[in-house]
């Protein structure tokens, strides 16, 4: 379809009377969503508004639309290429072919947001170009991300342009980028100079005495300007100097979304009649990008396509007691993020096929596991009784009930088998038949029914062999005989 061609071509907007269900052609829109409409004929086809070029002035009109559902001006809105207008025109508009062009308001809204956010693709600049204006890509790497939103560079950058005669000159600038017709971007330079040259024609307008004041005094001229962007065409303005090239820069007011409302504070209906006309107005209770309580001066800044906020003459104490108060939140509210991080962050149980040197049965593992990973099953897991485990100090092998404690991130270690028992230990707690080894090699306690024995008790040895009884008296006759003086 007709539709289906480059970006760039003339989309025209028709739209469908509620009343008497009239095909009406829109030839203009202004900021706050009223159209101007004719009837669509061949006559009035090269007068049509375009749409590609209108998106801020356009969803206001899409809003407005949406928000008279219940009670509608026009039933319907449809999109096309001039060359589809013309066709529809020869046909009548005919129902069934003009559907194809029905537009969804919210989708085109959704479309223009994703549009307006959507940054360049640095990969498409041009070098070759870039290298001719002596500009190079380390200078502007920093730059790149605020560039591919549209904006210029924060800052100066170096450059070396190539003249005709194929000298070079050193100079400086802020550069941005510009898409092309073929998809790749240039670099566009804006060149430093000395001081802003207030007394030329600025796009075919001489500034009046109040302006050039008001530009010396506040980089802004405080009033919006007719300028010729096009010939023979003038444009509402507002006019700044770049405070980084000194530079006169227009902004058409059509390019700035008005607002009731700036950083969650409210501004009158007169002061946003100063605002938008180009002066100053005082913001008072703005909230900041830290969240706090302040109030500015606020201008709109031609050459940032920006607000300006000043701060002289004002209370920077005004809202003490409010943000410290903010402050407090803040704080409470990072410690509870920290408490929870840190408790999120707490070590969980890890289950090994091995405890103590000793090999866990399978079943035990498999248990565990399960348990670690669905702590729904957790009440379930059940101690087993693993031998041959070694933590004495001399490196006798001794034998416990074993089971994992989810709480603790630990393993328990029980006398007797705690399931059936129903008694928690919080220390390794061999079996009965290895306590008295345990006793004697790893506590250092003298048990009668092995005392004297010098080398480390066996697994489960519960008195002296007789072999050791016999070493152990044989070393006490020996002690006993002395020198009589």
């Amino acid at each position: 379809m007709d539709e289906n061609v480059k970006n760039d071509a003339k989309q025209v907007m028709l739209v469908q009377n509620a009343d008497d269900g009239r095909l009406q052609a829109v030839t203009g829109v202004d900021q706050d969503g009223n159209i101007q409409t004719a009837d669509p004929t061949d006559q009035n086809v090269a007068s049509l508004l375009n749409v590609n070029t209108q998106d801020s002035a356009l969803e206001a009109f899409f809003k407005k639309f949406m928000e008279q559902a219940q009670n509608p001006v026009h039933t319907g809105i449809f999109v096309m290429t001039e060359n589809a207008l013309n066709k529809l025109i020869r046909i009548d508009f005919d129902p069934e072919i003009l559907e194809n062009y029905r537009i969804d308001p919210s989708e085109r809204l959704q479309t223009q947001e994703q549009r307006q956010f959507e940054p360049l693709d640095v990969t498409k600049i041009d070098l070759a170009d870039m290298e001719k204006k002596g500009i190079r890509m380390e200078d502007i790497e920093p730059h790149l991300k605020a560039m591919s939103y549209g904006h210029k560079s924060n800052g100066l950058v170096e450059m070396n342009p190539e003249l005709e005669n194929g000298m070079r000159v050193s100079t400086k600038g802020r550069v941005s980028l510009e898409e092309q017709a073929d998809g790749s971007l240039r670099v566009v330079p804006h060149y430093w100079q000395e001081r802003p040259d207030l007394d030329a024609p600025f796009h075919g307008v001489l500034l009046d005495e109040e302006a050039k004041t008001n530009l010396m005094n506040t980089r802004h001229a405080g009033k919006v300007i007719d300028l010729e962007l096009e010939p023979g065409k003038l444009t509402p303005c507002y006019v700044s100097i770049d405070k980084w090239t000194n530079t006169l820069e227009p902004m058409p007011v059509s390019l700035l979304e008005k607002r009731a409302r700036i950083k969650e504070a409210d501004l009158s209906e007169g002061k946003q009649m100063d605002f938008y006309g180009g002066g100053k107005v005082l913001l008072e209770g703005y909230t900041t990008r830290a969240g706090y309580k302040r109030d500015a001066y606020i201008q709109i800044d031609a050459a940032e396509r920006n607000y300006s906020f000043t701060y002289d003459g004002l209370d920077r104490n005004r809202y003490a007691q409010e943000n410290k108060e903010i402050y407090r939140q803040k704080a409470a509210e990072k410690n509870g993020r920290q408490e929870t991080t840190a408790s999120e962050r707490q070590p969980t149980l890890t289950i090994h096929r091995t405890i103590l040197k000793a090999s866990v049965p399978k079943e035990a593992y498999d248990q565990w596991t399960e348990a670690v990973n669905d702590p729904s099953k957790r009440a379930d897991v059940k101690a087993f009784y693993i031998k041959g485990m070694v933590k004495d100090g001399q490196g006798e092998p001794f034998n416990a009930w074993v089971k994992p404690n989810f709480e603790r991130n630990k393993m328990d270690f029980f006398r007797w088998n705690p399931d059936r028992a129903k008694r928690q230990g919080a220390e390794v707690k061999p079996a009965v038949e290895s306590r008295t080894q345990v006793a004697v090699n790893s506590e250092g306690k003298t048990v009668e029914a092995v005392k004297g024995v010098k080398e480390p008790l066996k697994q489960g040895q519960q008195e002296a062999t007789p072999a050791q009884r016999r070493n152990y008296r044989s070393c006490k006759k020996s002690n006993s005989k002395g020198v009589k003086v």
